[in-house]
């Protein structure tokens, strides 16, 4: 099975800065390795999210004090996955980047993460792969990760709810590799 680097971030509003990422990056079934950050909730401004997703963050700790500091951070372990390339860095291609509806949120946390520095302009994930999509070609909901795993019987390998980052980023990495084992049996 292939290294994945499973990818959730909550953003100030669907286009806005980070302010919470978490990665959980998973190798036949296990965790390997994990990234968490968070700034302070008093940065945070969008009315729906300080009403429908701060609340989910429980005992997250607050680890940054700005979210351009946490993006930094975020993309110095997503650094740690380059290999030398043709134009400079890039990264492992035996590394499967996913998020659960990557746009605009997870892309825009790459794009603003490149946007900084010119010299990453080919660092950034291509493709981050859809678990959406991998579900509507299963026939499954393409919305719900929560309901594919209730449906098949999946335990998330983290206590939380959906809007706490790592939670969504354990849940979407089960129901890839849960997905993708039904997609290459066929």
């Amino acid at each position: 099975m292939a290294k994945i680097f499973s990818v959730d971030a909550e953003v100030d509003g669907l286009y806005g800065p980070a302010f919470a990422v978490a990665v959980t990056v998973r190798e036949d079934g296990h965790e390997i390795a994990k990234f968490v950050g968070r700034v302070p909730d008093e940065l945070v401004t969008n009315d729906w999210v300080t009403k429908n997703v701060l609340p989910t963050l429980g005992d997250m700790p607050v680890t940054h004090s700005s979210s351009e500091e946490l993006e930094e951070t975020f993309w110095a372990f997503w650094a740690q996955t380059f290999v030398p390339g043709e134009y400079g860095p890039k990264p492992d291609s035996a590394l499967v980047v996913i998020a659960h509806v990557a746009s605009p949120v997870e892309s825009g946390l790459f794009r603003r993460c490149v946007e900084r520095d010119g010299s990453r302009m080919f660092c950034g994930p291509m493709p981050i792969h859809e678990v959406g999509t991998l579900l509507l070609a299963l026939g499954e909901d393409p919305s719900s990760v929560d309901g594919y795993n209730k449906k098949h019987g999946l335990a998330v390998p983290f206590e939380g709810v959906t809007h706490h980052p790592m939670y969504d980023a354990a849940a979407a990495a089960i129901v890839w590799e849960h997905a993708m084992a039904r997609l290459q049996s066929r």
